[in-house]
């Protein structure tokens, strides 16, 4: 049980332990590369019970145990298989790089996974590169230019005594982080006095989450949510000031860029009354209510009617969507463009990952798209396949069309 289970892991302030939303016995590690059905039917379980505090909107997992969750070379995050993402780490990476000059210069990655971004960015602006991650896999990287980056297969130290940076990045990391505000903290300290490089983060955001019902990106690993009043209010608290706070990825993520105030440290900052995520967390309440047990009818019908039943993206959404609905043959099978993914086990449920070639031979009748800015991309797949099948976004709106036809 986290350490914070009483008090906010954001702003530290009291909060009720009662929680919204419970998941039990689901797998503490959604995207660990299983290699065999029953590895990957028999992997740790942990529960999850999230509350949300009233005084910042900061929604965290209060039964998440860090020592569960296992971040090593076999923990397969990596998205840059795909086109549409490649397309928005470049923009992504073009803005940075533009907004804030970062060319010649050093920039450091905290939680840089397989170092896709951080070889990005430097080879865009010939920058040099640090980056740490326990699943970094040396084999699998990019080379930057001239050699100029540096990835340490081990989490960001506490200590950190390395090169002075113009840029710190985290790019969904920090939602797995259970001590967000200490971890704020730790970065700031790292950051010579004097020294104002730019700060940029991006993580999940909670509001659509919350908004669109969307239980399937609710999971063990991520143990802390934002929102835009919640993320705001954590930078500012840890020595920070916000520059900016925008979406991106068709509202999937938050990102922040900041620079370190030294000396000062807000004891409290002043943020809206939190309405809206209150309206938030009691419209989910009600909706998440109807909507699992409509989504289980739904694939029971579909299998009673002997359709082949194809999900496509094996990895947190997957997991989430089948362990929550505690589905099992009822979906056929896992689809991922990811090499290192295919033929591995999804994780809680044992569902075989598979490569879209296939599904010639399989022939569904029906694809549910996991992440639905993938759609587009998916039938450019089907239609150079010759796959003719009905296929679906992951939504609530979808189910119910269905449900009802």
């Amino acid at each position: 049980m986290s350490s914070l289970a009483n008090t906010c892991p954001s702003c530290l302030q009291p909060v009720g332990n009662k929680p919204f939303y419970k998941c039990e016995n689901i797998p503490v590690n959604s995207v660990i590369l299983c290699h065999t059905e029953d590895q990957a039917i028999t992997l740790n379980r942990g529960d999850i019970s999230l509350v949300y505090c009233h005084a910042c909107g900061f929604i965290f997992n209060m039964l998440y145990d860090q020592n569960q969750c296992v971040y090593n070379q076999k923990y397969e995050e990596t998205q840059t298989h795909s086109n549409v993402f490649n397309i928005f780490n470049h923009e992504l990476a073009s803005h940075l790089l533009e907004s804030y000059q970062l060319r010649n210069k050093t920039i450091l990655e905290i939680g840089c996974g397989k170092g896709d971004f951080l070889n990005l960015i430097c080879n865009m602006g010939n920058n040099n590169g640090i980056g740490y991650d326990p699943s970094y896999v040396a084999e699998r990287a990019v080379t930057a230019t001239n050699n100029k980056v540096t990835i340490y297969n081990q989490f960001f130290p506490d200590n950190y005594d390395g090169p002075e940076t113009d840029c710190i990045i985290c790019k969904m990391t920090l939602e797995h982080i259970p001590n967000v505000h200490d971890f704020l903290r730790q970065i700031h300290k790292s950051i010579a006095t004097g020294r104002k490089p730019i700060i940029f983060f991006q993580v999940p955001n909670t509001g659509p989450i919350l908004e669109e019902s969307r239980f399937w990106d609710i999971y063990y690993e991520h143990c802390s949510y934002f929102t835009r009043e919640s993320l705001a209010t954590l930078f500012q608290q840890n020595g920070f000031q916000v520059l900016d706070i925008s979406g991106g990825y068709d509202r999937q993520y938050l990102m922040i860029e900041a620079v370190p105030m030294h000396n000062h440290f807000a004891k409290k900052v002043t943020v809206d009354p939190l309405f809206s995520v209150t309206s938030q967390v009691e419209s989910f309440v009600t909706a998440i209510q109807k909507y699992i047990p409509d989504w289980q009818n739904l694939l029971y019908a579909w299998h009673d009617q002997n359709k082949i039943v194809i999900l496509w993206g094996g990895g947190s959404k997957a997991v989430a969507f089948l362990t929550t609905l505690k589905i099992s043959s009822e979906v056929h099978s896992v689809v991922d463009i990811n090499p290192h993914k295919q033929n591995k086990y999804l994780p809680g449920t044992g569902h075989r990952v598979i490569e879209p070639k296939e599904l010639i031979s399989i022939q569904p009748d029906i694809i549910l798209a996991m992440n639905p800015v993938y759609i587009a991309e998916i039938q450019d797949h089907l239609h150079l396949l010759k796959i003719e099948c009905e296929l679906f976004p992951l939504s609530n709106e979808s189910m119910a069309q269905n449900l009802h036809s």
